[in-house]
């Protein structure tokens, strides 16, 4: 029996953790954010009741009305996150084939795919921390005004 070299356990952990890890992530973000909708659909609903207590309600209409809602809501804050997640996600994965082309078991397209899976994330990083700075105005007003219409 030979004994396990470092490049083995290097790839078992890259194996059984880290991918699993960032699928698991990407689950729960999912899933949150599902829940999140279905909380403020309930909280709009709830309050629709209570202020029509005796007419009739049309569902379909309700319904309409929400995911056009949804459809506005999307702010400014969001879609910089949006720059955060996907830089977070590409870089990880990007290095964990780099690591993996580079050590576990050379392979020049994955030293290349690793290599640009990782310059898209940290660009996108990059993009997070500049359009943070420069739409910090615009992100406060933004919650100044979600912040009055609660």
């Amino acid at each position: 029996m030979s004994p396990v070299s470092f490049e083995g356990i290097l790839a078992i952990l890259l194996i059984f953790g880290a991918i699993p890890t960032i699928i698991l992530v990407g689950i729960i973000m999912k899933l949150k954010n599902r829940r999140h909708k279905v909380e403020e659909h309930s909280k709009l609903i709830s309050q629709m009741i209570e202020k029509s207590e005796g007419a009739n309600i049309d569902f379909k209409a309700m319904a309409e009305m929400l995911n056009e809602s949804d459809s506005k809501k999307k702010t400014t804050k969001m879609a910089v996150l949006k720059h955060l997640e996907y830089g977070a996600l590409c870089s990880l994965v990007g290095l964990f084939v780099l690591l993996y082309g580079l050590f576990i078991n050379p392979i020049d397209k994955a030293v290349i795919i690793g290599g640009l899976l990782l310059t898209i994330g940290v660009a996108f990083l990059i993009m997070f921390f500049v359009s943070k700075n420069y739409l910090k105005k615009e992100i406060e007003k933004e919650e100044k005004e979600l912040a009055e219409k609660e």
